[in-house]
């Protein structure tokens, strides 16, 4: 199956997604609402369509992202792990899995099929700060796109400490070149 390429740039705490002929797709931008950090994601008409609630959960040491998509319930994307390297979100009847690799990639599963891979190893890339998509199918770019700002939400220098090489996952199979 053919994949489609996308591309997500980063500005200090805004994403645009575009598709592979530069069309801008969803913005994104977050920022500190009452001690805690707050996403919102934008569609082309500039409506919210999502808004996202970043929180720690202490005790489980775990991160946690409330998700209020507009006119639906919450949804609550969860680290399954104290590394913070797999997260998992139930939408409807599709489960959803975010697994953090090596060297600054990520791979989203749809009820354990892959969908998704995404390279952030700018080093790689045509453009500085811009993350490379590649997609099974296009009309999954909105839940990627909001899986990945939720883990981008507070990041604000790209090029942060890289976490240590034993908590995250190994990647199985390589999509991108």
């Amino acid at each position: 199956m053919e994949k489609i390429n996308y591309k997500i740039d980063h500005s200090t705490n805004n994403l645009k997604a575009y598709n592979n002929s530069d069309t801008l797709q969803y913005t994104a931008s977050w920022f500190l609402e009452f001690g805690k950090t707050t996403s919102e994601i934008y569609n082309l008409k500039n409506e919210t369509i999502y808004t996202i609630a970043k929180k720690f959960k202490f005790w489980k040491w775990r991160m946690s992202y409330n998700i209020s998509p507009k006119n639906k319930e919450s949804l609550v994307l969860i680290s399954s792990n104290t590394a913070n390297s797999i997260f998992k979100l139930q939408l409807d009847k599709d489960l959803y899995e975010v697994q953090v690799h090596y060297f600054r990639k990520q791979s989203v599963f749809k009820n354990g099929i892959k969908i998704a891979e995404i390279n952030d190893a700018f080093a790689e890339s045509f453009e500085e700060n811009t993350s490379n998509v590649l997609l099974l199918n296009s009309e999954d770019l909105e839940i990627i796109f909001l899986l990945y700002t939720c883990l981008k939400t507070g990041i604000v220098n790209q090029k942060s400490v890289i976490k240590s090489q034993k908590e995250l996952i190994s990647l199985k199979e390589k999509w991108g070149s």
